[in-house]
């Protein structure tokens, strides 16, 4: 409980003061003060806060992973590789795998797709749980998820497009990875902490070039003008 509140302290001073849910069951990025930090003159653009949000959380998605590894598996870990063939088919496809990591994509169906991934995440984290009711650790992740699918969805011009999945999607999704024996089930685990760990990398990979796209964009915009202003100049001078 003490570590899960130093992390929400650590995520109220990365969103600039903004009063962050200290228990999961937001999925309103206003209802997280979104508006606090995205909208007052002179504060740092909205990316650069989530993408702070997760770059805590896949540090956290590693510790948990790591730990979870070496304690169930008794292996170290350079030797994770070797698990790489364990998979969960509901997990969500990866965005380096989408048009989303690229120049030619949508953002309004990029943010869909993240949050919707988030969201499938923190169904499967359900299962972890359910392994490991008693870890440190995984509360903290379940947390900042439930964050990160509140802050894209604020960034959404039709956030209700991505409807909450449904009790039998929830079921569906848990059966894949509540069933068979033990080992099916802790190997289960490490592959929702795995996934999770690229799903967010993807997700700060594509913020990043969004970011980038929009700087370049305003930039030119600034060059169009100071342009115009000196074509202006130049006509004066020749009359």
């Amino acid at each position: 409980k003490t570590y899960l509140s130093l992390l929400s302290v650590l995520v109220v001073m990365v969103v600039n003061g903004s009063p962050v849910p200290s228990a999961p069951g937001w999925t309103s990025g206003e209802e997280l003060g979104v508006e606090s930090f995205s909208g007052e003159p002179g504060a740092p653009p909205i990316w650069e806060n989530v993408i702070k949000v997760i770059k805590l959380l896949v540090q956290e998605v590693i510790n948990f992973r790591d730990q979870q590894f070496v304690e169930e598996f008794q292996k170290p870990v350079e030797e994770m590789s070797s698990f790489i063939q364990y998979q969960v088919p509901s997990i969500p496809t990866h965005l380096s795998k989408t048009p989303c990591s690229t120049s030619n994509y949508n953002k309004e169906a990029c943010l869909q797709k993240i949050s919707h991934g988030l969201q499938v995440y923190h169904v499967l984290l359900q299962h972890v749980k359910a392994e490991y009711p008693q870890s440190t650790l995984l509360p903290s992740v379940m947390h900042q998820t439930t964050v990160l699918i509140g802050l894209f969805k604020d960034k959404m011009k039709a956030a209700e497009v991505v409807e909450d999945l449904s009790a039998s999607e929830r079921e569906r999704v848990l059966g894949e990875v509540s069933t068979g024996i033990e080992w099916e089930r802790k190997t289960s685990v490490h592959a929702i902490l795995r996934e999770l760990r690229h799903f967010l990398v993807d997700t700060k990979t594509a913020l990043r070039a969004w970011r980038r796209g929009a700087k370049a964009a305003s930039n030119h915009d600034i060059t169009m003008v100071g342009g115009g202003v000196l074509d202006q100049a130049w006509s004066k001078n020749l009359h």
